[in-house]
């Protein structure tokens, strides 16, 4: 029973830090607009597709549709000359023909994270020292660049990033993951910076200067790196560069997608953070204070007093999310909101599994890990449960299927 009430005691101290987290996220957005320059330098935006995102064309309209005063040009890359999304963005462009498009194929042997090899690509042939990289399931209102460049050029940074939040769900894994961007990552991030000085640089969206990215090293430095923004934003702050977190969040649209979705993103996130900063992988469940409560149930054996405790904490953490969620978006359906609880207790299992898999699924390719996230080559005998050292073919293991591993977890 004292194992018990020490859960309970440590899901109480979690359920306050989240509660400080919302109190942060508010003050975070709540900052006033920064002042506009009397003049707003040009940007290229890098927008790597692969196949299509849930809502892709008007997430991609609504870049074309910025209110830049600046000159602004997109490029829009693929590894695949007939994959899907480029199509798309060939009848997007044709909308908008005052905006410079160039849609181009990239080298997809550039390096092992095909996300990077993506932006190389496009990067390649951008015209402009301001780099806007945006995610293809990513969604911005119209005024957001320019309160991005605005922001960066009065603190005088060379990158900046974005809170991310959730949106559009119509299906069970949808809210579950829009639940989770929303009232989890996106205080974790506002805490973080408020409390331990730490800017959780997201690639979702980011604007960095090209020739800062350069004297680091460029894409290049990070092509073998699976979580490539974290680490470039944590080597730009090591070269006394300023990072900053926005004030103006993203949306990251998801409306229809499974559960297995929402478990093979987060459990890839979860692993990425046990190898750059176990600190934080160890908050992410001792700051669930659901999970905890559960978990003392359990060991307590069902007692009437814990159980009582556990309810009370979990009906805490709803209206806490509640709010969270008022403050960053639209209305969320009941019915969707009320999933909170499931989410967390799902996440306690997502987190063991992430404590010793270094292997993900991503983009279509099957990727192994180690220190820092950096990418090793994935041999067929590793993918089959052997260790591989022996193995003389290495290579990366294209596939279209979710991590199997996490499809077994989540049933």
């Amino acid at each position: 029973m004292a194992a018990a009430w020490i859960l309970i005691g440590l899901s109480v101290l979690a359920l306050s830090v989240y509660i400080v987290g919302v109190v942060c996220t508010a003050r975070h957005l709540g900052q006033p607009p920064a002042p506009e320059p009397a003049a707003f330098p040009p940007v290229s935006l890098l927008k790597p597709v692969k196949g299509l995102e849930e809502g892709f064309e008007l997430n991609l309209e609504s870049v074309f549709q910025q209110d830049y005063p600046g000159a602004f040009e997109i490029l829009i890359s693929a590894t695949e000359e007939d994959d899907p999304a480029l199509r798309v963005a060939r009848r997007v462009a044709a909308r908008f023909p005052q905006v410079p498009c160039t849609i181009l194929v990239s080298d997809a042997s550039f390096g092992l994270n095909p996300k990077v090899a993506n932006l190389a690509g496009a990067a390649k042939h951008a015209k402009h020292e301001l780099l806007w990289q945006s995610d293809a399931n990513v969604r911005v209102g119209p005024q957001y660049l320019r309160e991005l460049v605005s922001e960066m050029l009065d603190r005088d940074a060379s990158m900046i990033t974005s809170v991310v939040i959730g949106t559009q769900e119509r299906s069970l894994g949808a809210a579950l993951e829009n639940l989770q961007l929303t009232t989890y990552i996106a205080p974790a991030m506002c805490v973080a910076l408020r409390v331990a000085n730490i800017t959780c640089v997201c690639g979702k969206s980011m604007l960095l200067r090209r020739s800062v990215l350069e004297r680091l090293g460029g894409l290049e430095s990070v092509r073998d790196v699976l979580c490539e923004d974290f680490v470039l934003g944590r080597r730009f702050e090591k070269a006394g560069e300023t990072v900053v977190l926005s004030r103006t969040t993203v949306e990251n649209i998801n409306v229809d997608c499974g559960v297995e979705q929402f478990a093979s993103r987060h459990s890839r996130w979860l692993k990425m953070r046990a190898t750059l900063h176990v600190p934080g992988f160890i908050a992410d469940l001792l700051g669930n204070p659901v999970g905890l409560a559960v978990i003392a149930t359990l060991v307590s054996g069902l007692d009437r007093q814990v159980v009582l405790a556990a309810l009370i904490v979990s009906a805490l953490k709803l209206v806490a999310e509640a709010s969270a969620i008022d403050l960053m978006r639209r209305p969320m359906l009941l019915r969707h909101a009320l999933l909170a609880p499931l989410k967390d207790i799902a996440l306690v299992p997502l987190w063991v599994y992430a404590s010793f898999s270094r292997t993900v699924v991503w983009r279509g390719v099957r990727l192994r890990f180690g220190a820092d996230t950096q990418l090793e080559p994935v041999t067929d005998r590793m993918v089959l449960g052997f260790s591989g050292k022996n193995d003389t073919t290495a290579s990366v293991t294209p596939t279209t299927a979710d991590d199997s591993e996490v499809r077994a977890l989540v049933g």
